[in-house]
């Protein structure tokens, strides 16, 4: 007779099998009804037929004969809920396919059924990311040496956002969509601030029109913001090295903190970090 641990183990094993073999019913049978995922791919949280639909759409894009890889498993069993949780990755797909490419986490809860069996109420799959550069870290044994050669967030570019003021927020958004066909979205912040479209896995620096008091337009007045541990160390150096603090460390709410300094030329720039 199998223990419950094994029981789960071996559902663990089920729920690989059945997706590397594109058979999406034995791997659904594995969830309760009432599931929540929150899955690496958007949305943020879905029940279990969006999560049906999600996985068919997925199978056209795998090879068959592809497997999974599965490190670091532990679980956690319990009177009538279990855990699990490990990392692991797809193996034996194209070289180059964007599944082969980065290893990913999963956290799953299980709830024993009154008929005995395990069922999966809570499925959570995702991989870390750097904060500074919004880019996946794809290779857990590439996270260490990263953030010892550039501090906690890893490596990074120096220039993180831009901002372009603005005196009429509509006048000017309404232009830079006829010019550049963008929507806006309006960030959360003390400041008025309209966010530039925002590609999370692309490359650059992305930005918003921002309308903030005493901070207005000129010719030439694009503000770029440099990557900080501590904003208000930078200003203070700024200041010391000959340059003037325009506006000292102040909260953008969830976004962290800037503060704005002029340099030795009279350029303003902003400091952003996230303390």
């Amino acid at each position: 007779m199998m223990t419950d641990e094994s029981l789960i183990r071996t559902a663990l094993d089920e729920w690989s099998e059945a997706f590397c073999t594109k058979n999406i019913d034995r791997m659904m049978a594995l969830y309760s009804s009432n599931a929540v995922i929150y899955d690496a791919i958007p949305p943020f949280s879905s029940g279990v037929e969006a999560l049906r639909t999600k996985v068919v759409d997925c199978f056209q894009y795998f090879p068959d004969g592809f497997a999974v890889e599965k490190h670091d498993l532990t679980v956690s069993i319990g009177s009538d809920m279990a855990s699990a949780h490990f990392i692991w990755r797809f193996t034996g797909v194209p070289a180059g396919h964007p599944a082969g490419r980065h290893w990913l986490r999963s956290s799953v809860v299980w709830q024993r059924q009154t008929d005995g069996r395990w069922l999966i109420t809570h499925d959570h799959c995702s991989a870390p990311f750097d904060p500074y550069t919004d880019k996946v870290v794809f290779n857990p044994d590439s996270s260490a040496s990263a953030s010892e050669a550039s501090g906690a967030c890893g490596e990074r570019n120096p220039v993180g956002w831009f901002e372009i003021y603005v005196q009429d927020m509509e006048r000017a958004k309404a232009f830079y969509r006829a010019v550049f066909g963008y929507a806006f979205t309006r960030l959360e912040s003390p400041i008025e601030l309209w966010a530039f479209p925002i590609q999370h896995s692309g490359g650059g620096a992305s930005g918003a029109l921002a309308k903030i008091d005493g901070c207005g337009p000129s010719g030439n007045n694009v503000i770029i913001y440099f990557s900080c541990e501590d904003c208000a160390v930078e200003a203070d150096k700024a200041a010391a090295a000959g340059g003037k603090i325009h506006k000292r460390r102040f909260s953008i709410g969830s976004y962290g903190y800037i503060a704005l300094v002029t340099d030795t030329e009279g350029n303003m720039i902003g400091l952003h970090s996230l303390k």
